[in-house]
């Protein structure tokens, strides 16, 4: 019988870090390595983290968050071997440059989809728009015809209530963009989950109980959570 694979979850990878890490002090402390020498070639993990998103290889197959991980991890390690000049701190504004740019594209997109229809007669209250800035939002979605929207949480949060939602389709996105925020979905118990959004620095927590019966819908969470947190349950 073949042998059972160790799931290879962040738990692991932290804790295998840990112990590098205190391995690599206790060295330098004896006088048998240079602890800042080794360090400077950190961003290494980033790369190989970036390569094995490209690659899906022990971690979900994704293109976009691979290929930053990698460029990332490529530019800060020329970056501390003295190849490449120009800092994390010199360029940090562009993070807000690309928060914009994702806030920007994904109203355009709604829009466009909002102003196609696809379903003739669909109504407005069939996508749900949210945005929190520095604030909070209360929503209850009661629309028998849901078909997704956008949430959005920048520094704020919002609560939402889709739980007398219905959804004809068989599915629906919601696209998320949590920066230092906080979003919990309520949904049906015969809606099924499916997470597809990005964290980093953040979490998605999926607290829902399997559908007993029928599943009747399919929530998909696309989008990205940075230093946030997302919570669905029943």
């Amino acid at each position: 019988m073949p042998e059972p694979r160790v799931p290879v979850t962040g738990r692991l990878i932290f804790g295998l870090f840990v112990i590098v890490m205190g391995v690599l002090f206790t060295l330098d402390n004896l006088g048998l390595a240079d602890a800042g020498e080794i360090l400077r070639w950190w961003p290494l993990a980033l790369i190989a983290y970036g390569v094995a998103r490209l690659s899906g290889f022990c971690c979900r197959q994704s293109a976009v968050p691979g290929a930053l991980f990698t460029l990332v991890g490529a530019w800060l390690l020329l970056h501390s071997l003295g190849y490449v000049r120009l800092g994390f701190g010199d360029l940090w504004p562009l993070v807000l440059v690309g928060l914009g740019a994702a806030m920007v594209g994904g109203a355009l997109r709604r829009s466009r989809i909002a102003a196609a229809g696809g379903v003739p007669g669909e109504d407005i209250s069939s996508t749900l728009s949210a945005f929190a800035l520095w604030s909070g939002s209360v929503r209850k979605v009661v629309s028998q015809e849901f078909r997704g929207g956008d949430v959005t949480a920048v520094m704020g949060g919002h609560e939402i209530d889709l739980r007398a939602a219905k959804m004809p389709a068989g599915s629906a996105v919601i696209d998320l963009l949590v920066w230092w925020g906080g979003v919990e979905i309520r949904v049906p118990e015969d809606w099924r989950v499916s997470n597809e959004a990005f964290p980093f620095m953040g979490g998605i927590e999926d607290a829902t109980k399997a559908p007993a019966g029928e599943v009747r819908g399919t929530l998909v969470l696309k989008g990205l959570i940075v230093m946030g947190g997302v919570e669905v349950k029943n």
